[in-house]
């Protein structure tokens, strides 16, 4: 059952709902989500259960599996993810739920794998594996075109500028690096797609000031993806576009598309965001809401989401003509099991 939680701001004419959370108090970052034959599909992701990070609490990583029925309430599989994992990439594709990448406690990831609900359990498919292990990147489905985006490595790897594709209707091809954007290499940027070109936004990388201390550095860039045909293969044209009034790393990707020209932009990290210091008094993830509006390259400030916290590392879902948040983190270490549905 779904509940109606009030807009914000009422020019913003948003609808924010409540699904139900998470049978899991603490809720999770980084999980993978779908739709998969009407259900949606939650796994993975990490959180700190025994305590938060600046108490000495240690990551783990999980390989549970969550569906959700219309209508229904949560339910915990009894089937697993091959492995524990979380911040990759998820996509919705064909009634499959796709999970590329991603990392666990002991490495960052290069398997692809599908999981499809067939009514009573889930179906595994098998899919090209990527060119190298990579986490806290982005991607979606442009068409039947798998693209992913920035990430790294290893945990402490610094961003890449890379481009992956897979065509899922060429998958002994496998994946094809494709021209970069012209810009700075980068982890956890968002994306999203309209009208046949893909978008990536932000992310973040480490800098060094004037000192030679490292600090966080939030990339207040855009780019636009055109993906060109032509005999002998697809060749990438990258247009930078207006530039971000803050930026959004690791915020919630896909972005929602809202009444059908443009890209809602809520929670991540921006630059002042990223400045704190003292995780046990971190005030939370900036609560402003920002529309891009992609016909005319151009942002509006759309108000604020006061009732509802807003998160990082998280995957958005497009579910009931709505779009959901999934879980994700509200301050460092802290996590929502709530799932936030916006349209």
């Amino acid at each position: 059952m779904m509940m109606v939680v009030e807009a914000a701001v009422a020019q913003t004419a948003l609808k924010w709902n409540a699904l139900p959370d998470l049978p899991d108090e603490r809720g999770f970052a980084g999980m993978y989500a779908g739709v998969s034959h009407g259900a949606l599909l939650c796994m993975g992701g990490a959180n700190f259960p025994d305590g938060y990070p600046w108490e000495g609490g240690i990551k783990k990583w999980y390989d549970g599996i969550y569906l959700l029925q219309q209508g229904g309430s949560w339910k915990k599989l009894p089937q697993k993810m091959e492995t524990a994992a979380g911040y990759g990439v998820s996509v919705s594709y064909h009634e499959q739920v796709i999970l590329i990448g991603g990392s666990n406690a002991r490495e960052h990831l290069s398997r692809v794998i599908g999981y499809e609900w067939d009514g009573r359990a889930l179906v595994q498919h098998q899919y090209p594996s990527l060119p190298f292990s990579l986490a806290n990147m982005s991607g979606t489905v442009l068409d039947d075109l798998l693209i992913v985006v920035g990430g790294n490595v290893s945990p402490t790897g610094p961003g890449l500028n890379k481009c992956l594709l897979l065509d899922l209707r060429d998958m002994e091809s496998g994946w094809t690096e494709m021209e970069a954007w012209p810009g700075p290499a980068r982890i956890f940027p968002v994306c999203a797609t309209f009208d046949g070109a893909f978008y990536m936004f932000s992310g973040e990388a480490t800098a060094v000031n004037s000192k030679g201390n490292p600090y966080r550095l939030i990339h207040q860039d855009g780019y636009r993806l055109s993906i060109q045909h032509a005999v002998g293969g697809r060749s990438a044209h990258w247009e930078k576009l207006a530039a971000m009034p803050r930026g959004m790393s690791a915020g919630g990707a896909v972005l929602p598309v809202i009444q059908g020209d443009r890209f809602l932009f809520w929670g991540g990290v921006d630059a002042v965001t990223a400045q704190y210091k003292t995780p046990s008094s971190h005030p939370g993830i900036t609560n402003d809401l920002l529309y891009y509006f992609p016909d005319t390259d151009s942002w509006e400030f759309a108000g604020r989401q006061q009732h509802i916290p807003a998160r990082v590392t998280l995957p958005v879902v497009h579910w009931q003509n709505q779009w959901f948040y999934i879980s994700g983190e509200i301050k460092p270490g802290i996590r929502t099991p709530a799932i936030t549905g916006v349209y």
